[in-house]
């Protein structure tokens, strides 16, 4: 049976007193915990209402401590990329500088630019597999293998269980030798009639593309005396001539155009000399008559198709090898274009030949193992969140055409620039040097690896603008906290001493209430 507890007059002021003195020695330990951590409370929920702001600033500290990490790492990635490609640009540069100041000496030492540009192609190859530690840089988004394969299986090749893998070297040779033909002349056959001299352009030479072309073509011809000689050409049939109609006068001048496969244009200009005067280069005798002047001028035409072939023609074989060599991408599953024999016309192709039995289809290095896509999406390849709506972009990759170009410039020089400082050195020196020059312009306007290098520096920039803004919000953030969080040793101190003070005396007046009787009261 529940019975109602006897209520005793007093008793609630007792137990009044009580829960007071309970709750300031609530108060006091609070405050003296408050005095040694520092903090308001051990728990969010001892915030109040503060607790929310607490959590939401601790939340957005976090996510830029992250941001702070991320763009820790990825100043590394621009440094290491900056120093990769200025070292890239660089060794263009004093590749270039060496072949101009080639041009300037009397005595052309051919070996001292191939030997620089081979230097060159091996450390600029280098620089290209440059890493952060775990990330290959110049792969886009394939950064777990080295993007480039090395200098001597790029040049020279290697061999696999299907048998040779054919290097840039062979590559370039089958170019070189298909663009000058059997006879060394381009292609471009010279024989004389009676008083007229005749060009006829091989069957390759008027192969279109992809197929072709291969060797020199005749792309006009002018005479300063056009009385004296005549120009007429059946461009379907590949067949130009000069007609010696009168007989020149000793200076006259016959120039004619060769175009070469890149569509770009060499012109050979041969002078008339008078018999009594000794023939030089480019030069014809005048003879007895038409039909002799006709004879030396298709001797000294020869001799200067010949010339240009093994010269300019050769070079632009070299280059033309390089640039589509290092255009071809493992990932994106192109190789470079190869030389074959035409089964029909026994001459050289582009195409790979259907015949019975099969032939052996050429193996090639490709030097670029990363992942290919256009320029414009390099970048993209690589970014990075440096902030809560900001990021950076820089993903890099090492078949990007400026640097294809630089490599297939160095490239052109190793394996065109000819040995020794003969006279047919020095005009192949020249032609080497015009077909290079442009690849190795990496600080030319346009895209160019300066660029580049624009690209990574800005990135930079950004970065650090975007950790100080960072790293400012932080700060505040952390105020807002600590103001929250964090107790003020003075204030609690005061506090402390009061709640003291006020227990002291509550324990003093309950002590003395305690003894209080009616005997007491009374006396």
């Amino acid at each position: 049976m529940t019975t109602i507890a006897p209520f005793a007059a007093g008793s609630y002021i007792a137990s009044r007193n009580t829960s007071q003195l309970l709750t300031l020695k609530s108060q006091l330990s609070d405050l003296t915990n408050q005095l040694s951590s520092g903090l308001t409370a051990q728990s969010y929920g001892g915030l109040g209402s503060g607790r929310t702001a607490a959590l939401s600033a601790q939340a957005s500290i976090s996510a830029l401590n992250g941001y702070s990490a991320v763009i820790d790492t990825a100043q590394t990635r621009a440094k290491l990329g900056t120093a990769s490609l200025t070292q890239v640009a660089t060794v263009a540069a004093d590749t270039n500088t060496t072949l101009q100041n080639g041009l300037q000496s009397t005595s052309t030492d051919t070996q001292a630019a191939k030997s620089t540009a081979l230097n060159n192609l091996n450390a600029a190859l280098d620089a290209l597999n440059q890493s952060d530690g775990s990330v290959y840089l110049f792969g886009g988004k394939n950064g777990s293998t080295p993007p480039v394969l090395d200098a001597s299986t790029i040049l020279y090749g290697t061999s696999n269980a299907n048998g040779t893998v054919d290097g840039l070297s062979t590559i370039v040779k089958e170019q070189v030798a298909a663009d000058l033909g059997p006879n060394q002349d381009g292609r471009l056959a010279s024989s004389v009639t009676g008083s007229v001299v005749s060009l006829t352009e091989g069957a390759s030479s008027r192969l279109a593309a992809p197929n072709g072309p291969f060797g020199f073509s005749v792309g006009g011809a002018v005479a300063s005396n056009t009385a004296s000689i005549t120009f007429a050409q059946n461009a379907t049939a590949g067949t130009s001539s000069l007609t010696v109609a009168n007989q020149p006068a000793s200076g006259d001048t016959v120039t004619v155009t060769l175009t070469l496969p890149d569509k770009s244009t060499t012109s050979i200009t041969l002078t008339a000399t008078s018999s009594a005067t000794t023939s030089g280069a480019n030069t014809f005798a005048i003879g007895a008559n038409t039909d002799a002047t006709a004879s030396n001028l298709k001797a000294a035409l020869a001799s200067a198709i010949g010339n240009a072939a093994t010269t300019t023609l050769s070079a632009s074989a070299t280059a033309r090898a390089s640039t589509n060599f290092f255009a071809a991408s493992s990932d994106a599953g192109t190789t470079p274009r190869r030389v074959y024999t035409d089964p029909t016309t026994g001459g050289p192709t582009y195409a790979y030949p259907t015949t019975t039995p099969a032939t052996a289809v050429k193996q090639s290095v490709v030097w670029y193992q990363g992942e290919s896509g256009t320029d414009a999406t390099a970048r993209a390849s690589q970014s990075f969140q440096i902030g809560s709506s900001a990021t950076v972009q820089l993903g890099a990759r090492a078949n990007e055409t400026p640097i294809q170009n630089v490599l297939a410039g160095l490239a052109t020089v190793a394996l065109g620039m000819p040995t020794g400082s003969t006279a047919s050195n020095a005009e192949a020196y020249q032609a080497v040097v015009a077909q290079a020059t442009p690849l190795l312009a990496a600080n030319a306007t346009g895209d160019s690896v300066q660029d580049m290098v624009t690209d990574f520096s800005l990135a930079s920039a950004r970065m650090s603008n975007a950790k100080t803004a960072n790293a400012a919000q932080q700060s505040t953030l952390q105020d807002t906290v600590d103001g929250i969080e964090q107790a003020s040793t003075e204030e609690v101190a005061t506090k402390l001493l009061d709640l003291q003070t006020r227990l002291q005396a509550s324990y003093q007046i309950t002590a003395s209430l305690s003894k209080l009787s009616l005997v007491n009261y009374i006396s």
